[in-house]
Order: C-alpha cells, then sequence, then structure tokens
C-alpha cells in the first residue's frame, strides 16, 4: 500500500510539479486578499461569516449534533466525507470538465480569507487556531484543482495529453485524476483530524 501511494506521489510530482506550485500560490493569494478586504471592512466579514455559517449548519446538521456530543469519529467521518465529496469532486473535479471547477477554486480561498479575517482579538486567535486547518484542506483542494485541469485540456487540446482523439484524452485525464485523487483523499482526511480536534478544542 505504502509502495502504491509512493508511486502515486512520484507521478503526480512529476507531471504537475509546476502546476502545483502556481495553483498554490494563486490559491493562498486569493486568501490573503480575501483577509485584507476583511480587515477593511469588518462589517462585510461579520455578515460573509453569519450567511456561511448558516447555511453550513442547515447543510450538515448531523455535523452540529456530533460536535455538540463530543462524538470524535463521527466528526471526522462527516467533515472527511463533506470535504471529499461536495467540497472536491461535485465542485471542482467534475465541473472542470468544462472548466467550471475554476469558479470554486477561485471563489472559497477568497471566501476564506473574508470569514477569517483578523478583524478583532477574537477572530485573530481563531485565525491562528484554524490556519493548520486551512493549509491542510487548501493542499488538498489545489491537488485536484491541478489534476482537473487534464480534464478540460482533454475537451479543449487533446495533444496536451499525447492524444488526437478527446475522448482518449478525456480517459487519461480520468485515470490522472483517479490517482491524484488519493493523494487529495488523505490529506483530506488528516484535515478532518486536525479540524475535529480544532474544534473541540475551541
Amino acid at each position: 500500500m505504502f509502495n502504491g501511494i509512493k508511486s502515486i506521489y512520484s507521478f503526480y510530482v512529476e507531471r504537475y510539479k509546476k502546476r502545483f506550485i502556481y495553483c498554490f500560490a494563486i490559491y493562498f493569494f486569493l486568501v490573503i486578499i480575501g483577509a485584507l478586504i476583511g480587515v477593511l471592512n469588518p462589517d462585510l466579514t461579520i455578515g460573509t461569516t453569519k450567511t456561511v455559517g448558516s447555511s453550513f449548519s442547515s447543510f450538515a446538521p448531523g455535523l452540529m449534533e456530533a460536535i455538540g456530543a463530543g462524538k470524535v469519529l463521527t466528526i471526522i467521518l462527516t467533515i472527511f466525507g463533506i470535504n471529499s465529496v461536495s467540497g472536491t469532486l461535485l465542485t471542482i473535479t467534475i465541473p472542470n470538465v468544462v472548466g467550471l471547477g475554476t469558479i470554486i477554486f477561485i471563489i472559497r480561498p477568497f471566501l476564506w480569507g473574508l470569514i477569517y479575517a483578523p478583524i478583532n482579538y477574537q477572530s485573530t486567535i481563531l485565525l491562528i487556531s484554524v490556519t493548520p486547518t486551512l493549509i491542510l484542506e487548501g493542499t488538498a483542494y489545489v491537488i485536484a484543482f491541478t489534476a482537473s485541469i487534464d480534464l478540460f485540456l482533454a475537451i479543449v487540446k487533446p495533444a496536451r495529453l499525447e492524444e488526437k482523439s478527446r475522448w482518449k484524452a478525456l480517459k487519461k485525464a480520468g485515470i490522472n485524476n483517479l490517482k491524484s485523487y488519493v493523494l487529495v483523499l488523505i490529506v483530506l482526511f488528516v484535515a478532518a483530524v486536525v479540524e475535529t480536534f480544532t474544534i473541540l478544542s475551541l
């Protein structure tokens, strides 16, 4: 199993290293931009936080109950499931067949920065507390997005995947994404563990 993961990691680095670095820089640059806007407009941060918080509560009521009951394993698995399926597969990977995953890739980090902008002492402490989670989840989303670009390239420029046929290029891109998703899931699971203990400690 370890050798399999190591092989996938080597494949990912060989194919996506430069693209990953660019996407990683863009992602966290957008987090910083969102945070700066939040610092300059505290009311916008407060309003956005309330809106996103209420939406998330209605989206995952079971998670709120598990947090209240302190059910560690349930919290970890719920966060992992949400981030793996809704946060990555359905909003980044699949939509990027037609390039729409880029929208979430841009909006999400900006909202993170806005929501966690250090506008007072409490929000500064919160930002410090959640930073490890943000870095881990952000890294997982960048891994997924970087690979998912191949899906879009398979449609618009199959030659970039060394294929003439769009269908063959799409199949190759799909395999590349399945391999990459192993890394995404590993990072997201670690992130879910870190986030769970961060939530319970707060």
